[in-house]
């Protein structure tokens, strides 16, 4: 008569302790890597407000140089002609302050004070950003 074998002696597979220790390997890395995904999300955020504020920061430019060319070279009083001279609502508010249109990505405000604009960045794509924010001065 023919013996039979222990069927549980060929299953081949994980140990329990085996599973245990990926899965502890895995709660570390994902410990590790979700603190830092966040931090590189805002760190992308604010890298994207620095370039809409550099973009206002050319748009003022590009008006400064509008105007000396529409008054023989004659420097503006301050910010709010440089907007007045661009008159156009989709680059600059005419008023010198006010909402800049960056699309649909970004909430920019300009503010001034005689020769000096101050550009803030709210919102990056509908996520509030705080204490972004630049200033451009008219050359003299």
């Amino acid at each position: 008569m023919k013996r039979q074998e222990n069927p549980l002696k060929n299953q081949k597979g994980f140990t329990l302790i085996e599973i245990i220790a990926v899965l502890v390997i895995l709660g570390i890395l994902a410990a590790v890597a979700v603190p830092k995904y966040m931090d590189l999300q805002n760190e992308a955020r604010i890298k994207a407000a620095e370039a809409a504020m550099a973009e206002v920061k050319s748009r003022l430019s590009n008006g400064y140089a509008i105007y000396l060319l529409a008054n023989n070279g004659a420097a503006p009083k301050d910010v709010k002609a440089i907007c007045a001279e661009v008159n156009d609502a989709n680059t600059l508010p005419k008023t010198g302050a006010g909402d800049v249109p960056m699309g649909s990505d970004y909430k920019v405000t300009l503010s001034y004070t005689t020769t000096t604009a101050t550009i803030t960045v709210n919102q990056v794509q509908g996520v509030a950003v705080t204490g972004v924010s630049a200033k451009w001065v008219i050359p003299s």
